[in-house]
């Protein structure tokens, strides 16, 4: 692990093997496009590309996931940093903090210094966010980590705190099947002490005419961020994919309660990708699987928590009710 500082010591970066990162990009690319139903994890949608363009999805109407969420935040930070305390406060997948924002100014508003610490597998937008933050809260001290948390949520423990609380926002948790969640939850749950806690944003489930346009939107965004990994693979890994010949498509999986984006080839065709030595093979309309977003009910959100020995505390919802913050204790 390397760590990096800013000279007035109020920001450090730790970096988990930048390396480690590379070899699992390419050895997840080799299996998942090789499999029946070829697929690849939504994590290697966040490069610098990627990233921004997620930021413009936020910006959608149709993307009502950010907004809620946001409204939430917004609304009840105070209430949620009464309920939480002057604890540290991790987050999971920090992306551009813009929502947690509202909850670091309850943390300042309260004249004591407090620390913050993201974790992202975004470095550039790690650095980017840290040097933001740090100018607007004055009591902010931020320690960050570069690193794939998804299948390891004990990573946090590098950081080396008594006492926190542990953000997961974003619907992200909706990314795993919902028996990867229980897993998650399960190992989050394992580090987290006695006075700790944990917040949990998730997307809750609702008609398909609302959450299929929040997925493919009118102006094509979200399909240049699903159609992205693919120039990730080009650059990285020496691929020769033309992105034109693929085409992205979201749909709703009633049964499983989740949307799904793929990228479908609109040719037979064969695509080298050079570093791992292999030649990947496209039938016409056959998919790429990059994405599932579970959606959960208020109860769901509950029943998981307690099946991962976590007992919920407080919900707050926004207006319309699409959208759930829960805050879950050590059971």
């Amino acid at each position: 692990m390397r760590t990096e500082a800013l000279p007035n010591n109020r920001f450090q970066l730790h970096d988990i093997s930048a390396e480690v990162h590379r070899h699992s990009f390419a050895r997840d690319v080799a299996f998942g496009l090789a499999a029946p139903q070829k697929s690849l994890p939504p994590k290697y949608f966040y490069d610098e590309r990627g990233s921004q363009l997620y930021e413009q999805i936020c910006a959608l109407p149709e993307y009502y996931l950010y907004r809620a969420e946001l409204e939430i935040l917004r609304t009840y930070a105070a209430e949620i940093h009464a309920e939480i305390g002057h604890l540290t406060l991790v987050e999971f997948g920090s992306g551009s903090a813009s929502k947690t924002r509202h909850l670091l100014a309850a943390y300042e508003q309260a004249g004591q210094p407090f620390r913050y610490c993201p974790v992202d597998i975004s470095r550039n937008v790690l650095w980017d966010t840290a040097n933001r933050l740090l100018r607007e809260y004055r009591h902010l001290e931020i320690r960050a980590m570069h690193t794939d948390f998804a299948g390891r949520p004990e990573v946090i423990q590098e950081f080396q705190l008594d006492k926190k609380a542990v953000a997961f926002f974003g619907s992200t948790l909706g990314n795993f099947t919902p028996e990867e969640s229980v897993e998650f939850l399960q190992r989050t749950a394992a580090i987290l002490g006695p006075d700790d806690v944990f917040l949990l944003g998730i997307d809750l489930k609702k008609s398909p005419a609302i959450l299929l346009p929040a997925y493919d939107d009118a102006e094509g965004v979200t399909a240049a961020f699903n159609l992205n990994v693919l120039q990730r693979i080009n650059y990285e890994l020496g691929g020769r994919f033309d992105p034109q010949n693929f085409e992205h498509l979201a749909l709703y999986n009633a049964e499983r309660g989740c949307i799904e984006m793929h990228l479908r080839s609109r040719l037979t065709q064969d695509v080298p990708i050079i570093k791992i030595e292999q030649t990947m093979s496209f039938r016409k309309d056959e998919t790429i699987h990059t994405e599932s977003s579970y959606k959960y009910s208020a109860d769901q959100v509950r029943d998981l928590g307690y099946e991962a020995n976590l007992v919920l505390r407080r919900t707050w919802f926004d207006a319309r009710r699409y959208f759930l913050v829960a805050l879950f204790g050590s059971r």
